[in-house]
């Protein structure tokens, strides 16, 4: 994995070094330069919600702990964001994540989360490539900060990395354009053509075959102005996914001896977002549907929540209820649990469901930092029913 990241840094380092010696990019490189992370303290409490499904994570869990369960002191690491503004209409952007690992793991990772130039061909248009977030839905575009831009904070587990049950990051080439409409009113849309799923969900393909399939997106949403943008629009995906075949949860299968299955996946993101001075609501649901391509077999999965917040004291504190959902094939399904565990071998792992309610307040300190504290409820899976954590926030 780090040599993988070497590399890309390398590449996009002499990508760089080649654009900015170019005699026509007279003027000096801009750059800048911004980080965010946080840290948090929390406990749990109660009887599990649902024992069955604690028993399976038991066995066949990823973790000691399912992800983003908060319990004692921790850090979710910090990211750093470098753009690189090398002509008018030439940006290179940089996100580097020194991260640390959501369930009970001591490992601190390097995780490149973008790496990419845009070029904006005219004031409605632009081009990227390289490695940038998948344009799907709302809150994987626009809530990366997480912590900082969250009111909330339980990371939902439909755009949760490192479960990827929807493509969160993708490598290839994206399209972005906008169209005016009357009333300052806008009509978003974006395309992109990348590289297709890994044969592991939480894996991004850095660099693939030619031959093999790609997957492809797209995206529409109706920009509304007013004191903060509201939005409205749907997105969806589609392309082939190849794996081994893992029957069993636990079951461990190496490449060289295992079957391969073919898939194809395709999926649906709508989102409904809402801002107004004293409140606000953001809403997301997402479906996807698998086939395996041999068999015909079919498996579905399906996630969304509500979160509605007010806004008081000159905006600095805001209060919120939130709803998450998600449910999934049987443990996961014969693609969505698997998990590559090196030497070219695959095992399969036990994802569960989540379904919580959460209540708590965000407070703005000054522009940099937000102070947070949430109670969660539990509805399913096998967390523990109750939760609190406290959270700060910063960027800069």
């Amino acid at each position: 994995m780090i040599s993988q990241i070497t590399k890309c840094l390398g590449i996009s380092a002499a990508v760089l070094a080649l654009f900015c010696s170019r005699p026509v990019a007279a003027q000096e490189t801009r750059l800048r330069f911004s980080g965010f992370g946080d840290f948090q303290a929390g406990f749990t409490k109660g009887d599990y919600a649902n024992n069955g499904s604690r028993l399976l994570f038991n066995r066949f869990g990823t973790d000691k702990d399912p992800v983003n369960t908060a319990r004692g002191f921790g850090i979710t690491g910090t990211d750093f964001v470098v753009i690189a503004d090398m002509t008018e209409k030439l940006t290179f952007l940089g996100e580097v994540n020194f991260q640390a690992g959501r369930g009970s793991s001591n490992a601190l990772d390097l995780d490149v989360e973008r790496l990419l130039v845009d070029y904006k061909l005219t004031n409605h248009f632009a081009v990227q490539g390289g490695l940038f977030f998948t344009p799907i839905g709302y809150n994987n575009r626009f809530l990366y900060a997480r912590a900082w831009l969250m009111n909330s904070i339980q990371v939902p587990d439909f755009y949760e990395e490192e479960l990827n049950l929807v493509p969160t990051h993708s490598v290839g080439v994206v399209g972005n354009g906008t169209v005016m409409l009357r009333n300052a009113h806008r009509l978003n849309y974006s395309v992109s053509v990348g590289n297709g799923r890994s044969s592991t969900p939480e894996t991004t393909v850095y660099a693939r075959d030619p031959q093999r399939s790609k997957m492809v997106t797209g995206l529409v949403e109706w920009v509304i102005p007013g004191f903060k943008d509201s939005r409205v629009g749907i997105s969806g995906w589609n392309g082939q996914v190849t794996h081994l075949s893992v029957p069993q949860m636990g079951d461990v299968v190496n490449a060289a001896d295992g079957d391969r299955v073919r898939m194809n996946e395709s999926g649906v993101d709508a989102f409904f977002v809402l801002e107004r001075r004293w409140w606000s609501l953001n809403t997301e649901y997402v479906k996807s549907f698998q086939k395996d391509k041999a068999t015909g077999a079919k498996y579905s999965m399906s996630g969304g929540m509500g979160e509605l917040a007010g806004h008081f004291m000159r905006r600095r504190v805001h209060p919120y209820v939130r709803y998450d959902q998600t449910s999934l094939p049987d443990g996961g399904g014969p693609y969505l649990g698997l998990r590559d565990i090196g030497d070219d071998s695959v095992q399969r792992h036990y994802v569960p469901n989540f379904k919580a309610v959460m209540t708590g307040s965000a407070y703005d300190l000054n522009g940099h930092m937000r102070l947070k504290g949430e109670f969660i409820r539990h509805l399913d899976g096998p967390r523990r029913k109750y939760g609190v954590v406290f959270q700060i926030a910063f960027g800069f």
